[in-house]
């Protein structure tokens, strides 16, 4: 009888959303899956920032210990959680098509129009729209998507700021309006799905045969250099591959302060240290 390929994920609802994306990826190549849902760290924490809880790798801690330790044969993340550097033994196998990988400002009003509290714990996304716009104050916010919904609803704050993808995903409508890239460039692999399995097993295999060149190739690149720069999410950095060109857009906003750099790949330890003098200025 055909073996099942075991799947962890977490229980939120953007997270089954993902983890029915992938399901479906398999179960419509004729593999068999088996849900292991997880409830992680990161969910128990809702005060906390993220950069003070654990950073962009709150999230997948627990699900890669359980692929790592054998008990799932995979875990399904959003891709952009997930540091540069996962534990040895482990493996990101599959990238999904990418999602839209704009921010959304939830509001009735424009952003252009509006002065007042935001909802968002991302440090990127603060300094980036901080330095576009004068007048926003920004507040810690945490939880799944539709505890942040509610807290803006109830009016803890006066607008949000959300990853479209995870509004498209979840069929979420809101009022407000994608915010353009040039002004919040998104995140190392926002929009993209990742499968973590063991290093070199059956499943590794499997799924990487399964993969389209173009979301592996920006996934790669934007990965690659975020873990030249030693980036996470305590640094307000953007980092958006185009796989058409061949190109990695770089953005960093800091104290007022903003940079915009534009880099064929592959890219240079002198283009590594370009950015990285800007970040430790």
């Amino acid at each position: 009888m055909e073996e099942t390929i075991r799947v962890a994920t977490r229980e939120s609802k953007l997270a089954l959303k993902q983890y029915v994306i992938v399901e479906k990826l398999l179960t419509g190549n004729g593999i068999k899956v088996s849900r292991f849902g997880v409830t992680s760290a990161g969910d128990l924490d809702r005060h906390s920032p993220l950069y003070e809880s654990g950073g962009t790798g709150l999230f997948v801690r627990n699900l890669n210990r359980m692929v790592l330790d054998g008990a799932v044969d995979a875990a399904v993340h959003s891709a952009k959680d997930i540091p540069g550097e996962i534990c040895d033994g482990l493996t990101i196998s599959y990238f999904s098509e990418r999602a839209d990988v704009r921010d959304y400002f939830v509001s009735p009003a424009t952003l252009d129009d509006y002065s007042g509290t935001v909802g968002s714990s991302s440090i990127r996304r603060r300094n980036f729209l901080s330095f576009e716009k004068e007048g926003l104050r920004f507040v810690n916010i945490r939880g799944n998507i539709e505890t942040r919904l509610r807290k803006w609803k109830d009016g803890e704050v006066g607008a949000l700021v959300i990853a479209k993808a995870a509004l498209d995903r979840l069929g979420i409508s809101v009022p407000g309006h994608p915010i353009p890239e040039a002004v919040s460039p998104p995140a190392p692999n926002q929009g993209f799905i990742a499968v973590v399995t063991r290093e070199g097993s059956r499943e590794d295999s499997l799924f990487r045969k399964l993969q389209d060149d173009a979301p592996l190739w920006e996934a790669r690149a934007e990965r690659d250099l975020m873990r030249r720069l030693g980036a996470g999410c305590s640094i307000p950095i953007a980092i958006r591959a185009h796989f058409s060109s061949r190109t990695v857009k770089v953005s960093y906003a800091d104290d007022g302060r903003r940079y915009d750099f534009s880099f064929k790949v592959p890219i240079t330890d002198l283009d590594v240290r370009l950015i990285r003098g800007v970040i430790d200025a």
